[in-house]
């Protein structure tokens, strides 16, 4: 693992807060709270082409949402400066050869930010999260455990979804479809979960965690897309935070804490079955990096995951029991982060 110059990672910090302190195009109007399932969130009323007023989602009410909120009323940003600005900074890391998104990906993922995927709930989770830990962790390890992918997952909560009284604009099989994507023919025709573009192995996955026995098909109605069910992703995916992909300016998502993409990891690939198998090396690969990235940076958070996973249950247990058996190296990495 080598570290990335302290220059470097400081340039990605200000990219980053150039993208978070940028006011969304929903901000012409007043920010204000409203209740929703018991807990409060911040919205904004726009008016909509006819002259119909509609509720915006911003955020949770709290500390890091009312900051950005008052720092987007004292900047009301310039779009060609912060274009100018922040072309600049990710123009410079992607000189530095970290990691970058190709084109189709950067597209793509910057069309599904315009619609307000990420805004919204949405996380980008698999390999493309993966590689944008190099940057949250100040050292390059993600290019020697991964290999080009066509993949594209995007996960998030279905109850979050449902509560937000809020959904892209436009929907994103609207949005999917003007890139050339089509859905992907399942059990259900009526509930695609994953899009193909033509004449191409480029897939854009729609995942959900699932609390029932069965993994089905899951609406996820803030985005307008049917997702497939998945047991342990509500671990993954809880408490996200904020990256800048390297595309153009950047796009700003939202990725895994990088401890508990570690230790899901470990227990995705104890559940590889058939073709899926080949997968779980990779996915240890993954999990032995960070492991070894966070035992140094931040022994404790990793330790709180862990600890947090084998609260879970006797199945939460076995599984990353079996990935330790099969690399004890990183059981006794994270074993020792408690």
């Amino acid at each position: 693992m080598k570290p990335i110059p302290l220059i470097l990672q400081t340039l990605y910090q200000d990219l980053m807060q150039a993208h978070l302190d940028r006011a969304p195009a929903e901000m012409a109007g007043s920010p204000h709270l409203r209740e929703t399932g018991g807990k409060a969130f911040w919205y904004v009323t726009v008016r909509a082409p006819g002259g119909a007023h509609k509720q915006h989602f911003i955020g949770p009410d709290d500390d890091k949402t009312r900051a950005r909120i008052e720092r987007w009323k004292a900047a009301r940003d310039d779009a060609r400066a912060f274009r100018a600005n922040a072309s600049e900074k990710a123009a410079a890391l992607r000189a530095a050869r970290l990691p970058a998104l190709d084109m189709t990906t950067g597209k793509v993922l910057r069309a599904l930010a315009q619609a307000g995927a990420f805004r919204l709930g949405g996380v980008l989770v698999g390999t493309h999260a993966y590689r944008l830990y190099d940057l949250e962790l100040g050292a390059r390890f993600s290019s020697k455990t991964t290999a080009i992918t066509a993949d594209v997952d995007l996960a998030s909560f279905e109850k979050l979804s449902l509560a937000l009284d809020d959904h892209a604009e436009p929907e994103l099989p609207e949005v999917l479809s003007a890139l050339g994507l089509s859905p992907v023919s399942s059990l259900d025709r009526n509930k695609p979960t994953r899009w193909r573009m033509t004449d191409s192995d480029f897939v854009v996955d729609f995942l959900s965690p699932s609390f029932d026995e069965k993994e089905g098909a899951q609406k996820l109605e803030a985005l307008g897309v049917w997702s497939q069910g998945l047991h342990f992703l509500n671990f993954l995916i809880r408490d996200p935070i904020p990256a800048v992909a390297l595309y153009r300016e950047g796009v700003l998502v939202q990725i895994p804490r990088p401890e508990r993409f570690a230790i899901h990891k470990l227990i995705v690939a104890s559940r590889r079955r058939g073709p899926g198998r080949a997968k779980a090396e990779k996915d240890l690969e993954q999990a032995r990096s960070l492991a070894l990235a966070l035992a140094d940076a931040r022994p404790h958070e990793l330790g709180a995951a862990f600890s947090e996973a084998l609260e879970h249950g006797v199945a939460w247990r076995k599984a990353i029991e079996a990935s330790f058996k099969r690399a004890p190296d990183i059981r006794e990495t994270v074993e020792n982060t408690i």
